[in-house]
């Protein structure tokens, strides 16, 4: 009776123990890893709201007096509805601030990368586009700025080329043995995923001379969050025209509807 009673204790033992595990594993599978709030963090531009433009950024420049000064805006399609998988472009107009009489400043070299912003771990952060912009002569260092002088710039993002389908195919997926499958992806197959923003960030890269000393470099990097329309519009079979807005972690709510449509 002895050995059959410490067998049942530690039968009991055992299933308190597997239940601790199965809970703790249970508990596991609900958690997901979220990202920052990119919006507590940048400067915002939200096309939704109508803000297509934000105050100009004042960029310290490493060991120098003077300021960098970039001022970003939308053009005017890009501002009706920024859309993840759409192209779209994104203005930059760079100057100094107090930048003093005996020195001169060129931009050699502007280089930006556009990546995607999302609460989901796996999405967050997949490059978009990339571009790269110098002065195309070999008569100047660059782009000569000052406070006076500013160098207009134009970043035009792909919606979907093969470096952002190829890394979204990781997203959506996992990065998982065997073979993944890429192709396009709606703009709400990503809303879904809670991708809500894009993220530009640029680096600009400094020719810096004084007097008639040899010029040095000197980067600046600046950041920028745009968020994307989070609308989504459908046609039903019936003719109806509704429209869906999704949250940052990727529920929809219906928010209005139209009258049928009219069929010629």
């Amino acid at each position: 009776m002895g050995k059959l009673s410490l067998k049942k204790d530690n039968l009991k033992r055992i299933l308190a123990l597997s239940g601790v595990i199965l809970t703790t594993s249970l508990t596991g599978c609900m958690e997901k890893a979220i990202t920052e709030d990119a919006t507590a963090i940048y400067d915002v531009i939200d096309s939704n709201e109508g803000e297509v433009k934000i105050d100009p950024q004042v960029l310290d420049v490493e060991g120098e007096d003077f300021k960098l000064v970039v001022e970003y805006s939308l053009d005017p399609e890009s501002a009706k509805q920024w859309k993840i998988t759409s192209d779209k472009k994104l203005f930059m107009k760079v100057y100094t601030k107090d930048l003093p009489e005996d020195t001169k400043v060129y931009i050699d070299n502007v280089h930006t990368d556009t990546t995607i912003v999302s609460t989901s771990e796996e999405m967050n952060g997949i490059t978009q586009d990339s571009m790269d912009d110098r002065i195309h002569n070999s008569l100047m260092y660059g782009f000569p700025i000052n406070d006076e002088t500013s160098l207009y710039a134009t970043n035009e993002i792909e919606g979907q080329n093969d470096t952002f389908i190829s890394g979204s195919s990781y997203g959506f997926n996992g990065y998982t043995s065997g073979t993944i499958s890429q192709r396009r992806h709606s703009e709400e197959e990503y809303l879904k995923e809670g991708v809500y923003a894009n993220k530009i960030s640029s680096v600009y890269g400094l020719l810096i001379q004084k007097k008639d000393e040899q010029p040095y470099g000197v980067d600046v990097s600046s950041d920028v969050v745009v968020l994307a329309c989070n609308t989504i519009k459908k046609k039903t079979d019936d003719g109806k025209i509704k429209y869906y807005q999704y949250d940052r972690e990727g529920n929809c709510q219906e928010i209005s509807e139209t009258k049928v449509m009219s069929k010629k």
